[in-house]
């Protein structure tokens, strides 16, 4: 089997979807992930089947407008999406608030009711201008319910908000409980992770839990 292959994000080559800006453009990121990924998952492989339907997940998450057009998710109206035991997003409130305002709603240091679908992204596309890849690192169950770790990285070299760029590397690491149906559609996703170290350095704070500059 080939290894070290491009991400295939399916769903995007429908004429009819609904883009929240236009079709996106994985080519920066892409390449991006395939200098930098630590794993080489084989073609055919669980985790690269895993890694693929989660990237095929979040871009419907950040691009499509319309529920109606995804093609990863499970249609019973079950799906859900939740973040450390937390509250249960359903696909609606998946499509309004997109991913980072999910992920990142108990951090202390971003108000996610001031931010909305577009303004979030917009902060980390200004901060990550090279493009945030993410990857499966190990998947520990396979189907129906799929577990898994995985990893996010990058370099910080635009502005966040006010905060000017140090050119560090921010990684963030997880793990991930999903269940899918027959057909690898997604009845929901738990992910668990603690998003406070990186968002600390981005606000400029040097102790998550007191808050202190």
């Amino acid at each position: 089997m080939e290894q070290n292959e491009f991400p295939v994000r399916s769903g995007m080559d429908d004429p009819n979807t609904k883009w929240r800006h236009g079709k996106p453009d994985y080519t920066v990121v892409n390449k991006k992930f395939m200098r930098e990924k630590s794993k080489n998952h084989q073609a055919g492989s669980l985790e690269k089947t895993v890694e693929d339907l989660v990237k095929s997940w979040e871009m419907e998450s950040s691009h499509k407008s319309d529920l109606k057009d995804w093609t990863t998710i499970s249609k019973d109206g079950d799906f859900y999406f939740q973040v450390n035991g937390g509250k249960k997003f359903t696909g609606d409130d998946n499509v309004k608030l997109g991913n980072y305002n999910m992920m990142l709603l108990d951090s202390p240091f971003i108000d996610v009711s001031k931010e909305t679908h577009d303004s979030s992204h917009d902060l980390f596309k200004r901060a990550f201008p090279e493009g945030f890849p993410w990857e499966v690192l190990d998947v520990l169950s396979g189907p129906p319910i799929v577990s898994f770790t995985w990893r996010h990285w990058t370099k910080w070299t635009g502005p966040y908000k006010d905060q000017k760029p140090t050119g560090e590397k921010i990684e963030m690491v997880g793990s991930c409980v999903a269940e899918v149906t027959s057909d690898m559609k997604i009845k929901y996703i738990q992910v668990y992770f603690d998003p406070n170290p990186v968002m600390a350095k981005l606000t400029g704070y040097k102790c998550p839990l007191s808050l202190i500059k």
